[in-house]
């Protein structure tokens, strides 16, 4: 994998402490951040939530404030020149072994601003994004079974080409693989909102991204529109454990 006009609300965009984002001031019993030296190469960052413990890994804050929020990284504007280059390990565990994942989120909103430090707002701005619609043919993409483990993988065709195997998977995972690759935003306008089963095919010299797209019965239009962003005001390096 490789890879704006007039503010629509600036008048309203003000500078606040990223926690006050969270449904519920709520936060980690404990939790553990180290930064990564040397940083780790291009990888997948997700959040690996198990009975209520989250593990990132070698993740920047660029990426770390997009798991929080669950908004696209591309979304994510601004912040420190080290936003994109510094690397960080966090594990830590929820008081509660049934937190949800949003919960989790909320958790690790606090945890950016408690030890990072970090501010933020929200704006509105025009920008160059895509949409992503059904094509004429209609979707190829395999409703998943009721009882089906959600699983995503990257791993190697028949015929060499790198590929994305995604399980009892929602469309978002998808969009937010589009969004970082094109490095715009990516609106789901689809209207499925299942879970299911499909192998995204990375496209090499041969091919287009927009092809892979197309043999999903799926297709981007590029288009301006008004999108919701996320300005990084102020962070820092972390505070020591």
């Amino acid at each position: 994998m490789t890879g704006m006009m007039r503010l629509w609300i600036a008048g309203l965009a003000v500078a606040i402490q990223a926690s006050s984002f969270a449904t519920q001031a709520s936060s980690f019993e404990v939790a553990s951040v180290k930064a990564v030296n040397p940083p780790a190469g291009p990888h997948v960052v997700s959040l690996i939530i198990n009975h209520g413990k989250l593990n990132i890994e070698a993740a920047e804050l660029r990426q770390m404030v997009g798991l929080a929020y669950a908004v696209q990284r591309v979304r994510v504007l601004s912040g420190p020149e080290w936003a994109d280059s510094d690397q960080f390990d966090i594990a830590a565990r929820a008081e509660s072994a049934d937190a949800t994942r949003d919960e989790i989120r909320s958790m690790l909103q606090t945890l950016l601003a408690d030890r990072f430090k970090l501010a933020l707002h929200r704006e509105t701005k025009e920008m160059p994004a895509y949409s992503l619609v059904l094509a004429k043919s209609g979707s190829k993409l395999k409703v998943s079974a009721p009882d089906k483990k959600s699983r995503m993988a990257d791993t190697v065709g028949p015929n060499g080409e790198q590929q994305t195997v995604l399980e009892a998977s929602p469309l978002r995972l998808l969009v937010n693989m589009l969004a970082n690759t094109l490095g715009n935003p990516v609106v789901d306008q689809t209207g499925l909102d299942g879970l299911y089963d499909y192998t995204f095919v990375w496209p090499d010299a041969g091919s287009s991204l927009f092809g892979s797209v197309d043999q999903l019965g799926l297709k981007l239009e590029a288009k301006k529109m008004p999108v919701e962003v996320l300005v990084i005001d102020r962070a820092e390096h972390p505070s020591a454990n």
